[in-house]
């Protein structure tokens, strides 16, 4: 138990310095965009969240070598992290929408949204498939995987609201896991986030898709990784609904016209 409190609080203070340098670093070079409210903030923080996780997770290796689970984790959230910041600094609005993206694919004309939608399903399907031969499972864990990453980057349109939906899924996922390997998983993966929250809320920087990319995949991994099948077809299933609604409608005014909804859109920002 000890050493968990140890890694957790260099966790904390690794994720400290790392959120500090990065955000200097991107306020000093190009990596800028217009937020919501047109002002200019540097984009690609989210690239703390993965940079930030290599010390705490060597530690862990070291101490009870955790073998393929972590390498599998870190190898994916990094392919992720790497097609989202990609996207961020050569990305064009030009083509919208995960359907538009795809459209453009089909007509051999590749955006950078397509290359992330391209690679991420690649980058899925190498991950689920190093735990399971069966191609049913391997499809159902890739999508899941997929549609999550995607999931977060439809989230974060406003200051917040995209770390307000990791950690309220985060907090399901610790409360249904039994498995202490993936829990100190979440956990010390839920520490840069939580460090960097303040200055996504406050709309001083934002993540980015290098951000969005990373947050999904935690997500969509500790889901694959111990949820039943039944459970999972439930989430994709859920998953889809989401995605149908929106290439067909907002859901930034679906939260707009929810009052409780609204309310926690709302909290902390500033």
């Amino acid at each position: 138990m000890l050493i968990h409190f140890f890694i957790i609080i260099i966790t904390v203070l690794n994720a400290i310095v790392m959120t500090h340098l990065i955000y200097n670093m991107l306020g000093n070079s190009r990596a800028k965009g217009k937020n919501y409210r047109g002002e200019e903030i540097p984009v690609g923080m989210g690239m703390v969240f993965s940079l930030s996780l290599f010390i705490p997770f060597i530690l862990y290796n070291l101490y009870f070598q955790w073998g393929e689970t972590l390498h599998i984790f870190i190898l994916g959230i990094i392919g992720m992290s790497f097609i989202g910041i990609i996207d961020d600094l050569l990305g064009s609005r030009d083509t919208t929408g995960l359907k538009g993206h795809i459209g453009k694919l089909f007509h051999m004309q590749l955006t950078t949204g397509g290359l992330k939608a391209l690679m991420g399903g690649i980058i899925s399907i190498y991950v689920t498939s190093s735990f399971s031969n069966n191609i049913f499972i391997i499809l159902l864990n890739a999508l899941i995987l997929s549609l999550f990453t995607n999931l977060i980057n439809l989230l974060d349109l406003r200051p917040g609201r995209a770390i307000k939906g990791y950690l309220f899924y985060s907090l399901i996922l610790l409360g249904l896991f039994y498995n202490q390997e993936t829990v100190y998983l979440l956990i010390i993966s839920s520490i840069p986030v939580i460090i960097y929250f303040p200055k996504d809320l406050k709309a001083k920087a934002m993540m980015g898709d290098v951000g969005s990319n990373a947050l999904g995949f935690i997500l969509g991994f500790c889901t694959i990784l111990y949820f039943t099948n039944i459970l999972k077809l439930i989430i994709l299933f859920l998953l889809i609904c989401i995605h149908i609604y929106a290439e067909k409608s907002s859901i930034t005014k679906l939260i707009e016209r929810n009052p409780i909804l609204h309310f926690i859109d709302q909290l902390g920002r500033g």
